[in-house]
């Protein structure tokens, strides 16, 4: 096993103040780690991963998950990610050259009645044309 060091930090200077950060955290028991750059093509949705009991290709076991992050390569165009439960879908644009991060399995869509669900697939449609994706998966 091993340990993932995460390291999000902002560099600026405004109106004469530095006002940078750094947050790092040590993720623990990493035993496995995938990574991958793909294309997503425009007009379709792309599984990128999913999260299930039952591993196989491109499919981590959902209680294993440490640490995912999905980012848009591109430089012109978003993407649209869709995360999907057993019950719901949840959808977020990711600018180009942005990042999303999960740090856990469990989703909801609710704002009044938390009761989570384990993510089982995330899916990225291009907003206009073909779009370069990378993801990072973390996993004890």
């Amino acid at each position: 096993m091993a340990d993932l060091k995460l390291v999000i930090q902002e560099d600026i200077t405004l109106d004469d103040n530095n006002r940078s950060t750094k947050f790092t955290k040590t993720l623990e028991g990493v035993s496995y780690v995938d990574h991958r750059t793909m294309n997503a093509i425009s007009g379709s949705e792309t599984e990128i991963f999913a999260l299930s009991n039952n591993p196989g290709a491109g499919t981590f076991v959902t209680s294993s998950l440490i640490y995912a992050r999905v980012s848009n390569l591109s430089s012109t165009y978003p993407v649209n990610l869709k995360i999907s439960s057993s019950t719901e879908d949840m959808n977020y644009s990711i600018e180009a050259g942005g990042s999303f991060m999960l740090s856990t399995s469990k989703m909801t869509g609710s704002l009044e009645e938390f009761n989570y669900d384990d993510v089982f697939s995330l899916k990225v449609e291009p907003s206009s044309s073909n779009a370069k994706i990378e993801y990072f998966v973390a996993t004890s």
